[in-house]
């Protein structure tokens, strides 16, 4: 077999192992050692032996790689080495290093404990060295090599072999100096009367060399795997072309990689150290030379190394060498697999669909048919997967691609829809015809569409007048009618009806049914199939028996000899019911990745029901959210199981439900339910109407000579019974249900997201696909209510009348007036003024006038509260919990008050002032910030520059606490993501070494998802169950 062939094998892994690599490993892998700093002649072909020599892999089109001789697509490119004049230690790897040095002997190298019997602790047979030789095995095979307990234990050693007691080695009796790591990779040996001595990388290889193989496990090393010398390098790898891929400019000039950069600079110094060993140059410029091939070896693994300035581009810009670019967000492993770019996903706007279910998402029609979903065809699908190849790519439902039994991927067209939707002819004389043989068949009008040997029973065409773009004339053209063809596929005629049974249009719909109901069966004559182009001639075979030529239906689940076969696979478009990941990032907690039910839609954004926006944290404000469509039949079966949006309705934080009302949601149950709302009968059909309430309905009332329902009446048809709940809303009112009978004003402690009492009542007593089902109601039904009220909300809603605009100018005129006066009875230094314990008189200062303004603002929100009445929108919605508080009502309608920073008076600005503009040490509170308008009136220059100061602070506060709160997050995730509950009596948690955490998840064993905040069953409920209660 040739190197091309060979490399195009497909390798399967059998295991990976991280660990040093042997300098001859290394030059066997090579394919080329590199000598020359240069890259490409002026001719544009690399120079051999440098370091874009084409053994290493090609990148160019049309050239073949000299190692093995394919293409730059099927070449799997190759490594090549670069021989190093001096050794040098490689970065990542000086912690090894020293735990070496400081483990063993400087001169015999074996490790520093006894190996003399008596010396362990416990067995007087044993020595010192089996005893930490077992306790080394005993935690590998318990914890494994990558836990705590190897590190500590690999710590304790070198604490022991480096102490003061082992200052003689009890081999050799040589005397052992303390070693220091100064600087990066610079190693010292300091003894007690001899001072420090530099040890060069040279010196170390040879210490680490004669370190005998029994004693690598006391420095942490598999003996039968790597050797503590193999981190001094004196051959480095020089990765392949692929990985360094250089760029070709507009100007035609050529850009090397990094990583290229980088071992230009290795080669030059190595080359220069060469030839000044080999002129016998002064051993200072070699020691200098060798020091600066250190440098650019550790810059080349990694560029941020502390202690040692980066390597930078001529521009300045820092070079990314390996180390930068595998860790980190913008590394390899997070960037480019872990959070890859994948295919089947779309990525759009969201917008609000009141209409659609909590479950469901709408996706445009656009999306619907370039996203696809995989499916075999099966004898129960074939029939319909026929009629979306029929409809091709650009009608939906249709087909994009079919995957052939051999694998092998074919395009759906306007031509080879109707070849794969239907049969082959098997006679060899059936043709289309050529340009030396005509077409013979019976159908020419057929053939022009869809050619011999290829036919579709049933398939309909209609004759058409196309305008020759020569001649510029009409002329006749044969087309197909899809709408017909549909029809004759589904067993019906153009009127709707169905057709015969031995009509030969409907013979593919009449086939499939008697194929699903007679599976073992024959055909009969009747649905047997006939070639339109050449009629099916009838053949005699070897016995005598005379047969019609055979057909192929392309589609079939069955070979010609009648064995089964797998059917094709059909990239069909997206349709309702299928199921999907919806996504919106950041992905903080489960939530934010649920799957949804397909509802195809016209438009260009996704949608979805507003209750799902509180796991998402979503809004509408130009949000966009990620669509991934899943691509196995195992993988849709297990999303639908674990993932569906009613499965996490209750929060697995708090145990409550995380999905509910929000908005006007609330404020249509509230407007529902406050007080003895009454809704006209025809409002009261339309509002249920809203929902298709089929059942009976409650008894009607008289209110003011109109026959009508009570808002809770209509509100209870959505509650079953089984469970009774008593709670006080936001209001402080009660709210009893008992048996699905709701009394008291519903509002966001009822049905709201995060907080609602009914809600979390309904899902955990009826599960989770009822919850979703009152969940889907109570929003059309809360938002058909502020329709039919037109509940509206508008900056009118808080105008005041001019005697209470007077009041509120009043209490801030007289709040003004008070901070001078205890501005005046501070005087100049505040010596005699009274301060509070602990407290300067400057800061008791502030606190007092901090409290006058904030009372201020209390009143004169007061007032606008008794302004504006219950009956107000807005304050409806801030009672009911809807939308904002009586807090901000009051900043819009009376007066703002005092802007903030760090819970103080504003200080910072001009020297002894704010702003520029005010007197110097004036700290009145004009001067200081205070803010006597309204958002409804308008501010002031002056005091919108004010609010904006505290406003910034507010959301620097929040970039911070968001990033900080992310890393947190991250930090988490990884301390813990090796934990698991174990399938064990107490349900245990456990690592991957099988290490107890916690003997019972949670120290209660209780699943949050599973409780009723927090508690494991809802006592009142058990005591109600038992006793009668108010059930």
């Amino acid at each position: 077999m040739s190197a091309r062939d060979a490399a195009k094998i497909p390798k399967r892994i059998d295991s990976i192992r991280f660990t040093l690599m042997d300098p001859n490993e290394i030059r066997k892998m090579s394919s080329v050692e590199v000598k020359t700093a240069d890259t490409y002649k002026d001719d544009g072909h690399a120079f051999k032996q440098g370091l874009m020599d084409p053994k290493m892999g090609v990148i160019d089109p049309g050239i073949r790689c000299e190692t093995c001789g394919n293409k730059h697509e099927e070449c799997p490119s190759h490594f090549g080495h670069i021989a190093l004049e001096l050794p040098v230690m490689h970065i990542g790897f000086t912690g090894l290093i020293k735990t070496c040095l400081k483990t063993t002997c400087n001169s015999c190298s074996k490790a520093l404990l006894l190996d003399a019997p008596e010396s362990h602790p416990t067995d007087p047979e044993k020595s010192e060295q089996d005893y930490y030789r077992d306790r080394v095995n005993d935690i590998i095979l318990k914890h494994g090599v990558g836990g705590r307990e190897f590190k500590k234990i690999i710590k304790d050693i070198e604490n022991l072999c480096a102490g003061a007691k082992r200052a003689i080695c009890m081999h050799c009796g040589a005397e052992q100096g303390k070693i220091i790591l100064d600087k990066p990779t610079t190693f010292k040996e300091k003894k007690a009367d001899k001072g420090e001595h530099k040890l060069n990388a040279r010196d170390i290889r040879e210490w680490l060399e004669k370190i005998p193989d029994e004693h690598l496990i006391f420095v942490g090393m598999e003996k039968d795997v790597s050797r503590p010398e193999w981190t001094i390098m004196k051959v480095l790898p020089v990765p392949p072309i692929t990985v360094r891929p250089s760029i070709t400019l507009e100007s035609g000039d050529r850009s090397e990689d990094d990583l290229t950069h980088k071992l230009v600079d290795v080669l030059r110094i190595n080359q220069r150290l060469r030839e000044n060993r080999d002129s016998g140059a002064p051993q200072l410029i070699v020691e200098d030379l060798w020091e600066l091939l250190q440098y650019h070896c550790t810059t080349y693994f990694d560029n941020q190394t502390s202690g040692i300035p980066p390597a930078r581009h001529r521009s300045g810009r820092p070079l990314k060498t390996l180390s930068q670019r595998l860790k980190g967000k913008e590394g390899r492993f997070r960037s480019n697999l872990s959070g890859k770019r994948v295919n089947f996903c779309a990525r759009t706007v969201i917008s609000p669909d009141p209409n659609l279910g909590i479950n469901e998402v709408g996706v445009p029609v656009k999306t619907a048919k370039e996203l696809t979903v995989p499916i075999r065809a099966t004898s129960r699908n074939r029939e319909q997967l026929r009629q979306m190849i029929l409809r091709g790519p650009d009608v939906h439902p249709g087909v994009n691609y079919i995957i052939r039994g051999d694998r092998f991927r074919v395009r759906i067209t306007d031509r080879t829809k109707y070849i794969w939707a239907g049969f082959r002819c098997l006679n060899p004389e059936c043709h289309s015809g050529s340009e030396e043989e005509p077409y013979m068949g019976y159908r020419p009008d057929l053939n022009e569409v869809l050619p011999a040997p290829n036919f579709l029973p049933g398939l309909v065409l209609k004759e058409q007048m196309r305008r020759d773009p020569i001649t510029d004339e009409l002329v006749p053209e044969w087309n197909v009618d899809l709408e017909g063809t549909l029809s004759n596929l589904r067993g019906e005629g153009s009127d709707g009806k169905p057709l015969a049974e031995d009509d030969p249009d409907g013979a593919i719909h009449y086939r499939w049914k008697w194929e699903v109901n007679n599976p073992e069966e024959y055909l009969p004559e009747h649905l047997e199939v006939k070639c339109p182009h050449c009629g099916s001639p009838e053949v005699e075979d070897e016995h005598g028996n005379v047969y019609p030529t055979d057909t192929e239906d392309r589609l079939s689940t069955y070979d010609r000899e009648g064995n089964p076969r797998p059917g094709v696979v059909v990239e069909r478009h997206l349709i309702d019911g299928d199921v999907t990941i919806f996504n919106r990032q950041p992905s903080l907690h489960r939530m934010s990745m649920l799957v949804h039910e397909i509802r195809v839609m016209e438009g260009k954004t996704f949608r979805f029901n507003l209750a799902d926006c509180t796991p998402y944290n979503a809004d509408f404000d130009g949000d966009e959210m990620n669509l991934h469509v899943i691509q196995s039949e195992e993988a849709r079966a297990e999303a639908r199981i674990l993932m569906r949006v009613q499965e996490h309705i209750i929060s697995p934080r708090y145990g409550g439900s995380v999905i509910g009302g929000i908005h006007d949601h609330i404020t249509g149950a509230y407007l529902l339910t406050h007080g003895e709302a009454f809704l006209p009968m025809h409002v009261a059909m339309d509002v249920l109407s809203s929902i298709g309430w089929e059942g009976d309905l409650p008894e009607t009332v008289e209110r003011d000579g109109q026959t009508g329902y009570l808002g809770n009446q209509l509100f209870s048809l959505l509650v079953r019974g089984g469970f009774s709940l008593n709670f006080k809303n936001r209001a402080g009112e009660d709210v009893q249900v008992t048996q699905g009978e709701v009394s008291g004003a519903i509002d966001k402690r009822g049905i709201g997201a995060e907080d609602g009492r009914l809600l979390d009542a309904v899902v955990q007593t009826h599960g989770t696909d009822l919850g979703a089902d009152f969940i889907n109601k109570m929003t059309k039904m809360t938002i058909a209510i502020c329709t039919a009220m037109g509940f509206t909300t508008g900056i009118d809603d808080e105008d005041l009348p001019p005697e209470a605009k007077d009041e509120i100018a009043r209490i801030n005129s007289q709040a003004s007036s008070d901070v001078d006066a205890e501005l005046e009875k501070f005087g100049k230094d505040g010596r005699k003024y009274e301060a509070r314990p602990g407290r300067t008189p400057h800061e008791t200062l502030e606190e007092n006038i901090l409290t006058i303004l904030d009372a201020a603002k209390g009143e004169t929100g007061n007032v606008a509260k008794k302004e504006l009445g219950d009956d107000n929108s807005a304050v409806l919605m801030a009672t009911s919990g809807a939308r904002g508080s009586m807090d901000n009502l009051a900043m819009m309608a009376g007066s703002i008050g005092q802007p903030k920073v760090r819970g103080k008076r504003l200080e910072r600005g001009y020297q002894d002032r704010v702003l520029s503009h005010f007197p110097r040490k004036v700290k009145g509170s004009k001067e200081k910030g205070f803010v006597s308008s309204s958002f409804k009136r308008g501010l002031e220059p002056t005091e919108f520059f004010m609010l904006s100061v505290s406003g910034r602070e507010s959301l620097v506060d929040t970039a911070v606490r968001t990033s900080k709160s992310g890393y947190m997050q991250r930090r988490l995730i990884n301390a813990m993501d090796d934990l698991k509950v174990a399938n064990d009596l107490k349900a245990s948690v456990r690592n991957t070494a099988n290490r107890i955490i916690q003997f019972e998840y949670g120290e209660d064993g209780t699943d949050p998802a599973r409780s009723r905040k927090g508690s494991p069953f809802d006592v009142d409920q058990v005591l109600n169950d038992a006793l009668g209660g108010a059930n």
